[in-house]
Parts: structure tokens; C-alpha cells; sequence
């Protein structure tokens, strides 16, 4: 089999293309692709637990505390307890946590545009379809449709 015959292959190829093409826009921030996608989903949704986060991004919950953390260090998130579960913990975004969210997503934005400018719109919904059943077949969860598409 040639290489460029093998899916795990070029998936791997892709998303290191993709993984450094993000890194490089957004390193100024000085925010990880796990931490871009977590202060994006707390702008859409404030106050989602370590396990909620964890759920939606496809992350383990390890991986979500660490990045709480190094955000909540930053001062970009606050975590308050739940009001009705007082042993949850809810993240926020703090005003710089928003602000930083905002510039991050819009450069995260244009370095998607650079990866995936070469397939024409109908070409990235296939795409997006395509890997969102390996993804739903792999991992056992439903992808939710707010943080699959370009933005």
C-alpha cells in the first residue's frame, strides 16, 4: 500500500498541518488548541462544569482540569460553585477571559480558512460529515454541532 493510499496516514498529516497552522496564529495569546476550544465553547455557553467541557470538546477530563487551571491562573476563567450542586464547579469567562476568547477565535478562524481554502464549501461539509461519523463511531458520543463547523 503507498502511503498516500493510507487514511491514518494523511488524516495524520493534516492534522499536524492544521495543529501548526492553528498554533502559529494564535500563539500570541499564548493559548493551547485544547484552551482555544475551551474559551470558545465558555463563550457560548458560561458556566459549563470540568465534565460538561470535557463531554463537548472530546477531551479527557484530565486534560480539562489542566487546561482550567492554566486558564484560571492566566485570570481568562473563574470557576464559582454550582448553586445547586455545591461540589461542581462552573467556568466563566473573566472580561479578559472574553477578550482574549474573542481575538483567539477570530485568528483561529483565519488559520482554518488557510488549511481548508483548498476544498470548495461543499467539499468541507462532506468532509466535516465524513469524520463526524469515524468520530461518533470511535469515541461512542454525538458530536454537538456548535463547535464542528468553520468558526
Amino acid at each position: 500500500m503507498e502511503q498516500t493510499d493510507n487514511l491514518l496516514w494523511l488524516l495524520k498529516q493534516a492534522w499536524y498541518f492544521s495543529l501548526t497552522t492553528v498554533n502559529d496564529a494564535v500563539s500570541e495569546h499564548g493559548v493551547s488548541t485544547a484552551q482555544i476550544g475551551m474559551l470558545r465553547q465558555l463563550a457560548a455557553e458560561p458556566g459549563l462544569s470540568g465534565a460538561d467541557l470535557a463531554r463537548r470538546l472530546l477531551i479527557s477530563p484530565q486534560g480539562v482540569q489542566l487546561a482550567l487551571k492554566e486558564l484560571e491562573r492566566r485570570g481568562l476563567v473563574e470557576r464559582k460553585q454550582d448553586p445547586q450542586h455545591g461540589r461542581i464547579l462552573q467556568a466563566f469567562l473573566t472580561d479578559q477571559g472574553r477578550r482574549v476568547a474573542e481575538a483567539v477565535v477570530s485568528d483561529a478562524i483565519a488559520a482554518h480558512a488557510k488549511v481548508f481554502g483548498v476544498l470548495s464549501s461543499a467539499e468541507q461539509d462532506t468532509l466535516r460529515e465524513l469524520l463526524g461519523r469515524v468520530i461518533e463511531q470511535g469515541t461512542g458520543h454525538k458530536l454537538h454541532t456548535d463547535h464542528i463547523g468553520p468558526e
